[in-house]
């Protein structure tokens, strides 16, 4: 269902062997999660050791609490080493990278991004659970609604003549939805971990909440109740991929969303965005590439914050724009903006958590006014 691919024509060897590493290095990170953990939990366990005894015990529950905590550990390694499983024919349909490994005898931690691969699980929550519902509904349902008001006046079984394309696409939920509304979707992603993860869940899922994982095992602040909400068991996915309405194109494709549409000029009738435009690192090329990517009269639908993502990186370039500034300048690129709001969402959170981050989203509908000649 789901499709790898992307630019990859004129690639140096230099170029191909750094990709080829680092996706080598990500798929290191989903094989290593277990030993990570068990590191985390080691450290809780000579942490207790040193307490006094006395103290110790009145916290006799502990070693129980972690033997508990290592076997969600290895639920969620299983998970993971499946979709590291069927990674080859992610790689099998990308030139990039064939001839790549995801078999290594021996892993080191050393320059591994472990953290991302804690991030996907809780994606996963978010895309594909009944418990990431909630967060769906703040986030995606507003673009559904959009899109389908939009195009109110096209008939429902020609909608799959109209191409929306959802860039930053990530396990490719909305993607996904939006294809189960008639319409034709591309999905754009540019993380690995995002990658292999999405081609796992969309075309090789066993079936409807046959997958169990734990996110927020190794989540260890902020807990009400460790057995209840951190190490919550959470079933994927609530919805098996398939099914689509005749005539539907559903994709995803590999790639930096810059580079891989540079030549589809107004061959887009819609862009969603989701909690995307703020990973540029000069967010006006972002706007004036979905301008061009649209046809005269297609629609441009965003949802998210504006946090920068390369605010705080010393060695990358990063333009940070306000909302009113970012508002002038999609009108400034011949933009109409017909439709504006602010909205609430949470991203990637456990619900039974004492702590949550609410974002105060900007929510907008854009129409692309006929050619100027950008």
């Amino acid at each position: 269902m789901a499709a790898a691919g992307g630019s990859e024509t004129g690639v140096s060897d230099e170029t191909r062997r750094a990709e080829r590493d680092h996706f080598e290095s990500v798929i290191r990170a989903f094989l290593y999660y277990r030993e990570h953990g068990l590191q985390i939990i080691k450290k809780a366990e000579v942490s207790y050791s040193r307490l006094p005894q006395p103290h110790q015990n009145v916290l006799a529950h502990l070693p129980a609490k972690f033997e508990a905590q290592k076997r969600c550990l290895e639920v969620n390694q299983q998970f993971l080493s499946t979709i590291v499983a069927h990674a080859g024919s992610f790689t099998a349909n990308s030139h990039l990278l064939q001839g790549t490994s995801t078999d290594f005898k021996f892993i080191s931690g050393e320059g591994l991004d472990m953290d991302k691969i804690r991030c996907t699980l809780r994606q996963f929550v978010r895309d594909w659970s009944d418990e990431g519902a909630g967060e769906r509904k703040q986030s995606y349902k507003p673009i559904t609604e959009a899109l389908e008001s939009y195009y109110s006046h096209y008939p429902v079984d020609q909608r799959y003549r109209l191409r929306v394309l959802l860039p930053g696409a990530g396990l490719g939920r909305l993607t996904y939805d939006i294809a189960k509304l008639g319409f034709s979707a591309q999905g754009c992603e540019f993380s690995y971990q995002m990658l292999i993860s999405s081609n796992f869940i969309l075309n090789y899922a066993p079936g409807e909440k046959s997958l169990s994982l734990h996110p927020w095992a190794l989540s260890c602040s902020n807990v009400w109740d460790a057995e209840r909400d951190q190490f919550k068991q959470v079933l994927v996915p609530d919805e098996l991929p398939g099914g689509l309405p005749p005539n539907v194109d559903f994709s995803m494709v590999a790639g930096d969303f810059l580079e891989v549409y540079r030549n589809q000029v107004g061959e887009w009738d819609c862009v969603a965005t989701c909690f995307f435009i703020d990973t540029a690192s000069n967010v006006v090329q972002y706007v004036e590439h979905i301008h061009s990517l649209l046809a005269d009269g297609g629609i441009w639908i965003n949802l998210g914050p504006l946090l920068y993502h390369y605010s705080d990186s010393p060695d990358v370039d990063s333009t940070e724009l306000s909302y009113s500034e970012l508002r002038l300048l999609v009108l400034h690129y011949g933009f109409d903006i017909k439709e504006e709001a602010e909205r609430t969402c949470y991203y990637t959170q456990n619900p039974n958590s004492m702590m949550h981050t609410i974002y105060n989203c900007a929510f907008f509908v854009a129409i692309k006014k006929p050619s100027r000649g950008w």
